[in-house]
């Protein structure tokens, strides 16, 4: 079936982005909509293709705390477990006298030596029992070391902290009309030379009517500012030079357009160059409206407010072309 649409011979290719040509090779979106490639790998076993110092840096703060709260008490149960199966006796002070009793008092036992805390009220009086408590210990110093390695590299990786919209906005823009959307930090620091590239993606049909991925350049009005403290609204003009030039929705659709948003900047904090990734279907266009504003001066007009919750509002907006045929 032939294409309803042509691309415009000023639009620019970009044939160094990286990703397959072929959209019979790839699935879905290229990326997440919070800028994670979409691909899964295969072919290897799950512990090849698993970096754990990563995932332990990326996971929620929720999950990593959790994690390290049960290494803690599996250890714990593991070691008392040892030390239950060798005889609580070896243990010189036990006063418990029931079963489970002795065990939990060979648990916090296992969590003293674990530490290093050494409360003094129990210690181990045998060869077996020396033998566990020092490579309890041990294994203390390890775990301890390990924890406060990842604390302080989820606490010292740069990040970007940047809030993109949800959508993005097909909207009137000077004399004609434009491809708009929008982000924003929302940690109290900032980027300082910031740069934007955006990489349009539309699957478009051959002669035989196999669709491939082509890459476009898209010109932006600013692509570049020095330093950012508030919201960004970046915009493509569709014009002569737009891959977009004389698109209609059903054209969108059709070329199964995505967007690839990729922002660097300097944080000055980290000393460091940061870099956030967005993604946009064409589904997720909106036609023919604008953006709100999202900050406005604080009731004593000394400071400026920026409502971070405004970052998706918007309004009708009536286009100079038809989109929607």
């Amino acid at each position: 079936m032939a294409r309803s649409f042509r691309i415009s011979r000023n639009a620019q290719e970009n044939k160094e982005t990286g990703l397959s040509v072929d959209s019979r090779q790839s699935g879905g979106r290229f990326f997440e909509k919070d800028g994670k490639p979409n691909i899964h790998f295969k072919g290897i076993p799950f512990y090849k293709k698993v970096s754990v110092y990563q995932l332990m840096l990326k996971i929620p703060a929720w999950k990593f705390l959790m994690i390290v709260g049960l290494a803690y008490l599996i250890v714990n149960l593991l070691f008392a477990s040892l030390f239950f199966f060798i005889g609580v006796e070896q243990l010189v002070g036990m006063e418990q006298t029931t079963v489970s009793g002795k065990f939990w008092e060979a648990f916090f036992f296992s969590a003293q030596t674990l530490t290093t805390v050494g409360y003094g009220h129990l210690y181990p009086s045998s060869l077996t029992a020396n033998a566990i408590a020092s490579i309890e210990a041990l294994t203390g110093l390890l775990m301890f070391a390990l924890a406060t390695g990842l604390m302080y590299g989820r606490f010292s990786q740069p990040k970007p902290f940047l809030m993109y919209s949800d959508i993005a906005l097909l909207s009137p823009f000077k004399e004609g009309h434009a491809l708009m959307f929008r982000f924003a930090p929302y940690k109290n620091h900032f980027l300082t030379n910031v740069e934007v590239k955006v990489t349009a993606v539309l699957k478009i049909a051959d002669e035989k009517g196999n669709k491939k991925n082509n890459f476009y350049s898209l010109t932006l009005e600013l692509s570049k500012a020095n330093t950012l403290i508030s919201n960004w609204t970046i915009v493509h003009p569709i014009d002569e030079k737009s891959p977009f030039y004389q698109f209609t929705k059903k054209d969108f659709d059709e070329a199964e357009v995505e967007l690839l948003v990729f922002v660097t900047g300097y944080d000055e904090e980290y000393a460091n160059n940061v870099v956030s990734r967005g993604s946009y279907l064409h589904n997720e266009f909106v036609y023919g409206a604008k953006f709100d504003m999202m900050y406005a001066p604080s009731s004593d007009m000394q400071s400026t407010l920026l409502h971070l919750d405004k970052i998706n509002n918007h309004h009708p907006e009536t286009l100079p072309v038809d989109l929607q045929p």
